[in-house]
């Protein structure tokens, strides 16, 4: 009994506080809602979007691929290193790598690249040829502007534009040698005696001009996959940035978290003159 009567007596000395205060509490967190609102509106706005690309680089490096999917680790590290410019607030260096001016450099507030993942029925994750370009900025005029300069930035890498030069180089003397092996291929398949079986019409070709057709075939296969590896780009858009006209501001996050945050501290405020109040009665 005595154990319900002082949980009674709790619950009616919070209540009494509040009463007591409420003008106090609700002032104070309203107070700093409305300043979070207001400074939220009035700072300069930025837009948030993202671009989904893939790159060549692992393939210019001749990097083993794992589960045929191009590593795209460097890709990543040159990407997020702009960000360490942007940290230092180093604009002209980002004006130089991207070839843009310091004004559309010094509009970039973050940039990021991430690795997308696939996962399987065992709900493990995986790599896939593709990452995603996350962008802050703070004019979305400047945003194809950003699109262009990383393209500049990865094509004019001194290290990519040498090994993907290499790569080239390397590609068409391997076309070349393919052709000359199919010319001699062709050549030796003339000369090759064919029998025919007169009664059902039909060519029967040897044994060793099946293999032969059947090494055309897969250099030809090879020789396709080359010229498609020709294509790949240092860095590659499956999906440009979107070009955003929403300003991304967290009234609402930043809002919640700091009125949660001004109501404690009014509670504590409340709290701190009534035992200052106390203590000068006593």
């Amino acid at each position: 009994m005595n154990k319900e009567i002082s949980l009674e007596q709790i619950i009616s000395d919070v209540v009494m506080f509040f009463d007591r205060n409420k003008k106090l509490i609700i002032s104070f967190t309203l107070i700093a809602v409305l300043a979070v609102f207001l400074f939220q509106k009035l700072k300069p706005a930025f837009y948030e979007t993202s671009a989904i690309a893939t790159s060549g680089i692992s393939a210019y490096e001749r990097i083993p691929e794992d589960e045929d999917v191009l590593n795209q680790r460097t890709a990543i590290n040159l990407i997020n290193n702009l960000q360490l410019d942007v940290d230092k607030q180093d604009y002209k260096s980002i004006a130089v790598k991207l070839n843009v001016t310091n004004e559309i450099a010094a509009s970039v507030k973050f940039i990021e690249a991430e690795q997308l993942l696939r996962q399987d029925k065992d709900e493990k994750f995986h790599n896939t040829p593709k990452f995603q370009i996350n962008l802050l900025i703070r004019n979305s005029e400047y945003i194809l502007d950003i699109q262009n300069g990383l393209k500049y930035y990865f094509d004019e890498n001194n290290y990519v534009k040498r090994y993907k030069s290499e790569f080239n180089t390397s590609n068409f003397m391997m076309i070349t040698q393919i052709d000359d092996e199919i010319s001699e291929l062709k050549s030796l398949r003339q000369k090759e005696n064919i029998n025919m079986n007169m009664s059902s019409f039909r060519v029967l070709s040897r044994a060793e001009d099946n293999e032969i057709q059947n090494q055309i075939i897969d250099l030809a296969n090879l020789k396709n996959l080359i010229k498609t590896q020709n294509l790949i780009s240092s860095l590659d858009y499956v999906k440009d940035f979107t070009k955003t006209e929403v300003a991304e501001r967290k009234v609402v996050v930043w809002g919640s978290a700091i009125g949660f945050i001004a109501f404690i501290l009014s509670i504590i405020i409340a709290i701190i003159i009534e035992v200052k109040q106390k203590a000068k009665k006593n």
